[in-house]
């Protein structure tokens, strides 16, 4: 028994020493694949923004209204990619708020009396975002788009757009959210109590709102969290996104369609945003996902299934009668990754 206890005081210390030899091989094989990951992000974010760029750059030649697929979403790409130390034209940006302010601007007279807006308050919520990337200031054109969204919220608490053009304008659940951000971003002083007011409407009505493809349940969980509602529920409301990942990684637009870009840059950046660890396997998947489906020209392609309501128009992006969706896939890829950047590169 002595023999065997001093043999077993003698090994320990070689277990030890194997124990942190392995842990310390898996710490350098962990950080070789986030090194990697890093590596192909960043590569996928600068092959696209370029592309988006020129999309939005472009949008103006051709229609003098705002647009949430030309403006919003492409502004969404380019400022996630800046604040994660990422080239970005700050021409176009800045061109863009002032097209979209000077757009609403035109609108305050309309706006103030709640009516006359195209695309109701999903357009409203979407302008007030796009000049809350650009840092825009406060004035009467914010003040008026928030008079507008307290003057259209519904009795039962959600906000609507104006038709159905899935998937970026079909969801009463993402208009409903991008009123409270909005909102909260630029209500005045003497808006306060209003909003007060229409928030607890619209958290209550967010908690029971049918969710019916992916765009409904990303949009709860970012909803709840802007409201910033119970952790319970936020975390709920994850796990609802997360149950709709795919095997490959990503997610679809409904149960019965593919992964496609759209659908899954759109579900990683409001779940990082909210709160998911960049240690989640499905956060890991997903942005592989993204990595792997980006065409050779920075796109990402999906096809449109919304009926047109406008004259087709040439933007000069891929896809002809895809562009739109496409431009706005590309936008929520790119953004997606420039968002992972925060847990893969390395400091200067």
């Amino acid at each position: 028994m002595k023999s065997w206890a001093l043999t077993g005081c003698n090994l320990l210390p070689s277990v030890m020493i194997a124990i942190a030899l392995s842990s310390a091989q898996r710490l350098l094989a962990q950080t070789a694949s986030e090194l990697a990951s890093s590596k192909d992000a960043t590569a996928a974010v600068t092959r696209s923004l370029p592309l988006l760029q020129k999309a939005a750059a472009n949008y103006p030649k051709h229609r003098d209204c705002f647009s949430c697929h030309h403006q919003t979403l492409p502004m969404l790409a380019m400022t996630t990619a800046r604040a994660h130390r990422l080239a970005v034209d700050d021409r176009v940006l800045e061109a863009q708020a002032q097209f979209t302010h000077k757009w609403f601007e035109a609108q305050i007279g309309n706006m103030k009396q709640g009516r006359g807006i195209g695309g109701r308050a999903m357009n409203v919520g979407y302008g007030l975002w796009a000049l809350s990337l650009a840092d825009w200031k406060a004035d009467a054109t914010t003040q008026a788009m928030v008079t507008y969204l307290l003057k259209t919220q519904k009795p039962d608490g959600h906000w609507e757009g104006q038709v159905s053009r899935p998937p970026l304008e079909e969801s009463y659940v993402m208009a409903t959210a991008l009123a409270c951000a909005g909102m909260k971003k630029y209500a005045t002083a003497s808006q306060k109590s209003q909003l007060d007011a229409a928030a607890a409407k619209a958290g209550s009505w967010l908690g029971g709102a049918p969710l019916k493809g992916q765009e409904d349940k990303t949009a709860k969980l970012w909803g709840l969290h802007v409201l910033g509602d119970s952790q319970d529920e936020i975390r709920k409301a994850r796990a609802g996104v997360l149950a709709a990942q795919h095997e490959d990684g990503g997610w679809s637009q409904t149960v019965e369609m593919k992964s496609d870009a759209y659908a899954t840059g759109q579900a990683l950046f409001v779940l990082q945003a909210t709160g998911l660890a960049s240690s989640d396997a499905a956060y890991e998947r997903g942005i592989q996902y993204l990595v792997k489906t980006q065409a050779k020209d920075g796109s990402w392609y999906v096809k449109t299934r919304s009926r047109p309501i406008q004259t087709y128009f040439d933007n000069g992006d891929p896809y002809g009668n895809d562009q739109f969706i496409s431009i706005c896939a590309t936008a929520w890829a790119s953004a997606a990754l420039a968002q992972s950047l925060d847990f893969r590169a390395p400091a200067e």
